[in-house]
């Protein structure tokens, strides 16, 4: 809550990267329920088990008290705590790095300092559904995610008609897209770099949050669009 005296605010948090700051302090990249990505402070963190008591590791949901710094973006984090634990996501190899993956998209493609709660709750989606011992592959979860963060960032990808010229293509048919511009491009306008199977297309345009489906023959594929389209669309 914030206070107009303290001027701090209590918000969940995922820890996106973590760099040894003097002989003591952490500077954290995190990224939040209410505010967005942002970097924090934490003063002596590599020394205090009070204030953040270990909390300060990937994956797991945190509850951070924050306060804003005059004349700069950087805030001081006041003390971390730990929201809900994710222990079986640690030792999972498999999950820790489509997790990775995934903060890794969020913390490159997130405009800083701006709510985000699509995104904030797809992250919270896919770590769930990492838990699971039953989940689709790596790479489909990953799309999945990836069309979700697209979406929620407000880039998400026209899989119905040609960005260029407007013309519809039939449901069901393969289609040329280019990811960086958006979407699919027709043969009259000049193709794209990638050539989607219709059974892709349709899987992906009817994609819905908290469903998890396998990409698979075309996880590959599928990937390389989401990756593709985040190229085009750095945060800040």
């Amino acid at each position: 809550m914030t206070t107009a005296s303290s001027a701090e605010v209590e918000v969940e948090g995922l820890l996106l990267s973590r760099i040894a700051y003097g002989e003591a302090d952490w500077i954290v990249h995190v990224f939040t329920d209410r505010l967005g990505k942002l970097a924090a402070l934490a003063r002596g963190a590599r020394r205090s088990q009070k204030r953040f008591a270990g909390a300060l590791e990937p994956l797991h949901t945190l509850t951070l008290r924050l306060s804003a710094r005059p004349h700069g973006e950087l805030y001081t984090l006041r003390e971390a705590g730990l929201a809900r634990m994710r222990l079986p996501l640690l030792s999972d190899l498999g999950a820790m790095e489509t997790a990775g993956r995934a903060l890794g998209w969020v913390k490159r493609a997130s405009p800083a300092h701006t709510p985000e709660p699509l995104v904030w709750s797809a992250l919270l989606s896919l770590l769930d559904e990492l838990e699971k011992p039953e989940r689709a592959d790596a790479d489909s979860l990953s799309i999945a995610f990836g069309v979700q963060l697209l979406e929620g960032l407000g880039w998400g990808l026209d899989l119905t008609r040609c960005v260029s010229c407007g013309k519809i293509c039939p449901a069901g048919q393969a289609a040329w897209i280019h990811p960086q511009r958006g979407g699919l491009i027709c043969r009259a306008c000049g193709g794209g770099p990638l050539l989607l199977p219709g059974e892709l297309r349709n899987r992906l345009a009817t994609l819905t949050p908290g469903l998890y489906p396998s990409f698979q023959p075309h996880s590959a594929l599928g990937l390389s669009v989401v990756e593709r389209a985040l190229e085009a669309h750095p945060g800040g």
